[in-house]
């Protein structure tokens, strides 16, 4: 047989395979079992739609930090090194969680398999994110009730920078509290089904400044407060002050745009009417990242 039909014969045989990744890059193939585990490389985190073949990224050449993830199994952490030009496999098989540790030995590798070029991309832990909450709250030495709405944007997963609002949910004469401004939270463990959360809110709050003079029992009186004549309940004044709302949450995320969380606060301000301090039990749900 002629060596150059020969040669095409041998390359035509070899298939996809055969192929070469650009000279400017190299290419790593991941395989792992589980299938669903989470692939970080150089901290991104990288998905494949097809989990029945290797995961191939290119990537330029050099050293690469690559960390496998998966609920209930040991994590795996190595180095690559890629060089131009070639494809580097990597097989990684997790150990369930309560298995004994092997010191000095690495996680078991499956046998290398067919090496298949499959679209992946990066996936943002960039994005909006909306959220409501109760609190069950002390003010003017009563239990009272608040609803809060805010919203903002999430960066890295971690850090939340927006803005909120609270109100007071019983029409209560001496109080009728409001109050809003800025809203920031940091997440802990924000890759975990179950985290924690700091978060807090600086802005500013109104409540009505009216006042029960006395007089007969479930009697009103006519008075006067802060330049003001009224009646009390009808066309009172609202004295403003600053707030601050320290808290701390325990936060469950059920899929990756659905979170509940529950926590505990502390309410600081500047008002000298009321006494509107006090510790804060809150429950909501957050929507988005």
């Amino acid at each position: 047989m002629p060596r150059t039909l020969l040669v095409l014969l041998v390359l035509a045989c070899a298939g996809p395979a055969a192929a070469q990744p650009p000279s400017d890059f190299g290419t790593v193939a991941i395989t792992v079992r589980p299938t669903t585990a989470d692939v970080f490389i150089d901290g991104d985190r990288w998905v494949s739609p097809d989990l029945s073949v290797p995961l191939v990224v290119q990537l330029a050449p050099g050293r690469h930090a690559i960390e496998v993830r998966a609920q209930g199994y040991r994590s795996y952490s190595t180095t690559v090194e890629i060089r131009r030009g070639e494809a580097t496999p990597l097989n990684v098989s997790l150990p369930a969680a309560f298995s004994a540790p092997e010191f000095g030995s690495a996680p078991p590798a499956r046998q290398p398999g067919p090496i298949q070029q499959v679209s992946v991309r990066r996936v943002s832990e960039d994005g909006p994110v909306f959220g409501t909450d109760f609190k069950i709250t002390e003010l003017n030495n009563r239990t009272t009730g608040l609803l809060g709405f805010y919203g903002g944007m999430v960066f890295a997963g971690q850090v939340m920078i927006g803005g909120g609002a609270y109100f007071q949910l019983d029409d209560y004469y001496s109080e009728q509290l409001a109050y809003g401004g800025l809203v920031a939270e940091y997440r802990l463990f924000h890759d975990h089904p179950v985290g924690v959360t700091l978060h807090g809110l600086v802005g500013f709050g109104a409540t009505n400044v009216g006042i029960f003079s006395g007089g007969k029992k479930g009697r009103y009186d006519y008075g006067y407060y802060g330049g003001c004549s009224y009646w009390y309940g009808y066309g009172c004044p609202y004295d403003g002050f600053f707030v601050g709302e320290p808290e701390i949450q325990v936060a469950a995320r059920l899929n990756s745009g659905v979170r509940l969380f529950g926590g505990v606060g502390y309410r600081f301000t500047s008002s000298d009417v009321y006494r509107l301090d006090g510790i804060t039990g809150s429950f909501g749900v957050q929507f988005g990242r």
